[in-house]
């Protein structure tokens, strides 16, 4: 009897320290505090379109499109400060291919050299990050923050301008792995 008292308390013991929780971890909160850090770049994207529409406002006609992928970073520093200021700092290859309604694809690249400085807001209900650039020219404007985790971030800003019959569509994406 002793015996079967031990397997049972035994049994007990294993399957009550075995059980995992039902919880999962709970997402890395977006807050000044948390998003706020040193950052590498990974990846950088855009598109822009550019279209016409008819004077009836029936149709439209792509233009141009226009993709850049960015790679080979380097010396990248890219500061978020808690107090709402930031730095942004490096250099990297910017892949340009550009699509004409007629006439030939191009393709073509660039070096890019950035050293800008300025404000950004953070708002933790929209999910947006609002950079303003006070000095260079590498990030301005409004972010969703599409991705949020303790390792980085994916922010992505579109912008729509339109200018009587024509409309320029600039959408972009950068990825960013805390340091």
């Amino acid at each position: 009897m002793k015996i079967l008292k031990f397997i049972l308390t035994l049994l007990i013991s294993v399957s009550i320290t075995s059980c995992s929780s039902d919880e999962s971890t709970p997402p890395f909160e977006l807050t000044s505090s948390n998003f706020a850090g040193s950052y590498d770049i990974n990846s950088i994207t855009y598109k822009e379109v550019e279209t016409i529409t008819s004077s009836s406002g029936n149709s439209s006609i792509v233009l141009t499109t226009i993709n850049g992928v960015a790679d080979s970073f380097d010396d990248i520093s890219f500061v978020i400060n808690a107090n709402g200021t930031f730095t942004a700092s490096g250099k990297y290859r910017n892949v340009i291919t550009e699509k004409p309604n007629t006439g030939s694809t191009i393709t073509d690249n660039e070096i890019i050299v950035f050293n800008s400085s300025g404000t950004y807001q953070l708002n933790t209900i929209d999910n947006t990050i609002t950079f303003n650039q006070q000095s260079g020219d590498f990030i301005d404007g409004v972010f969703s923050i599409k991705s949020f985790q303790e390792t980085g971030a994916t922010i992505e800003q579109e912008i729509i301008e339109t200018d009587g019959n024509s409309t320029l569509t600039f959408n972009g994406s950068i990825g960013l792995v805390r340091k």
